[in-house]
Order: C-alpha cells, then structure tokens, then sequence
C-alpha cells in the first residue's frame, strides 16, 4: 500500500494543528474515585467503575482511541508516596484503560527508568559512561516492543521527577508520518510495509513490518536499533533500497515540524497508543545524588478485550 492511511484509530496530526485540549487532561477523581484505589474488577481490568464524560478516564480513552492516539494526565498528587508506590499508581491507572502487562525482571524492562536503568537502547561504553556522570543521549521517536508475541497497546509514562534540564518527551503521529511518505516518497512507503526482522534470539524472535493495516487501524512498530540488530543477528543484510526507506523514515519523524516536545513535571502521566505514536525522548542532565535523578514509571498494557 502506498496511499493514504484510512479506516479507525487514532487520527494524523502534527503540532501545528493539535489544541492542547485534544491531548492534556487535568486529573480529578471523579465517579472512580482516587487514583489509588481498589479496583472492583480486579487489577488488570479495563476501568473502574462506570465512565462519564466528566470522568477522566473517558477522556484518556477517547483521546487514545479517537483522538491524537496520546493523553497527558497532569494534577497527580505524588507527595508521600515512594518510587515504587508511584509505579503502581502508574499501574492501577493504566488498568482503566487496559490489561497491564508484567514487566520481566532485570534492567532492560524495569518498571522505573533512571539514567542508570533501563536504556531504551544497547548503549556503548562512552555513552554508559556518560550516563554515570548523569548525562543522557536523545532517544530518536521509536515504538516499544514487550516480550510477547505483540507489542503492547498502551505505553504509559509517569514522571517521578524530572531532569534537572532536557527530558522533554518527542510524539510523532504514525499516520502523519505514512501520510508524509505516502504524498513524497510512495517507493519508501512500499518497503516499509515489507518485513523486517526485530531482535533475534531464543526467548524472542519476531518479524515485522513498519506499517501494516489492521483492524483496528494502521499499526506502526519501529525502532532502527532493534531492525539494525535483527537483520544482523538473521544474517540478513539490509539491501540498500530498504535501507534507503528507513533513512527516509529517519528524515520524516526527526522533521522538527512533525515532533510534538512535551516536558514532563512531577506528577504528570503520559498515556501513548504504542502502535499509532512514536515517542521519543531529548537528551537531560541530572544531578549526582541518589534520590535525586530523573525518575519515570512505566507500564504496559493490552487493549481491553472488548476493543
């Protein structure tokens, strides 16, 4: 396919044309109740309670599913909670919206992402050594890859504390971007819809391409690292006309005019449709303390069963 995306989903935009009302919801309990509380269906089920349109989780979801594919909760009251309670406030937020799903254990899929955690990336010895004196790379827009068969839906953010400069998060439309190439260059488009391999090995081995149509509209997965690395482990060499795609690809979503920057303040939670919008992150710098680093919560989760 090298037309335009149709059908569901989330809808194509770009900075320019996005209200901030689209995508910023200010948090209050509601009918649900705290963000903390018991969920009465059980910890991984899709909501709360009843939604209304008062309800801020009905906003999340129609944002997510409707909208620009992301919502920003901002107004979280973090005081007196620790990191880890953070994180599962994270998780019991994202529940409303979805199946949460269990992070492995080990520094590659931790639940809190610090400068010393968690890379997005395989990193060199220079840029491991960078991040122990608190200073972190950019992370180019790129979706997320769980250790399941499918990358998960719903990719949520919670911000602990901030960097003490940088940080900001980077949010591409993933239907703008095939749009863009679609209008400029329908050749990259064809490849991009070919197969890629992402990642090799015995727990995990999946292939894939970069856009696909599906029921639930055009679904996106893309990380030049992981596709690098996957050809490489396959033995399977990118030929120059795909790589040439995913250089074009690179120019589109690193466009400055089709990156939305959100910095990020204590308390806020990013909410991201994974298969629809590319996040991404600019370089920060921290403090050397303990305690004292930027700090995020992440979660995953599925769609609801019903969607």
């Amino acid at each position: 396919m090298t037309g335009r995306a149709e059908g569901p989903g989330p809808r194509a935009w770009t900075p320019a044309a996005l209200d901030e009302e689209d995508w910023l919801v200010p948090w209050s309990p509601g009918p649900t109740g705290p963000p903390g509380a018991t969920n009465p269906t059980g910890p991984t089920g899709p909501t709360d309670g009843p939604q209304t349109e008062d309800d801020p989780t009905a906003r999340i979801a129609h944002a997510l599913r409707h909208g620009p594919g992301l919502a920003l909760v901002r107004g979280l009251e973090l005081n007196g909670l620790g990191d880890p309670e953070c994180a599962e406030l994270c998780r019991r937020l994202a529940a409303r919206l979805g199946t949460v799903l269990p992070l492995p254990a080990g520094p590659s899929a931790d639940d809190l992402l610090t400068a010393e955690t968690a890379p997005a990336v395989e990193l060199s010895a220079a840029d491991r050594a960078a991040q122990r004196e608190g200073d972190a790379r950019t992370l180019d827009p790129h979706t997320d890859r769980s250790y399941g068969p499918e990358s998960p839906w719903l990719l949520g953010l919670l911000c602990i504390r901030p960097a003490r400069a940088g940080g900001e998060s980077l949010l591409v439309s993933g239907r703008a971007v095939h749009d863009r190439l679609a209008a400029r260059d329908p050749s990259a488009l064809h490849h991009l819809y070919q197969d890629f391999h992402f990642g090799r090995g015995p727990d995990f081995d999946r292939v894939s391409p970069v856009f696909q149509q599906r029921r639930h509209g055009l679904h996106v997965q893309y990380n030049r690292y992981w596709i690098e690395r996957g050809q490489q482990e396959a033995d399977r060499p990118l030929p120059p006309e795909r790589r040439a795609a995913l250089d074009t690809l690179h120019e589109v979503l690193t466009d400055p005019g089709m990156v939305l920057r959100v910095p990020l303040r204590r308390g806020d939670l990013l909410f991201v449709d994974n298969t629809a919008v590319l996040h991404g992150r600019t370089g920060f710098s921290d403090p050397a303390g303990p305690g004292e680093r930027r700090c995020l919560a992440r979660v995953w989760a599925d769609r609801p069963a019903d969607r």
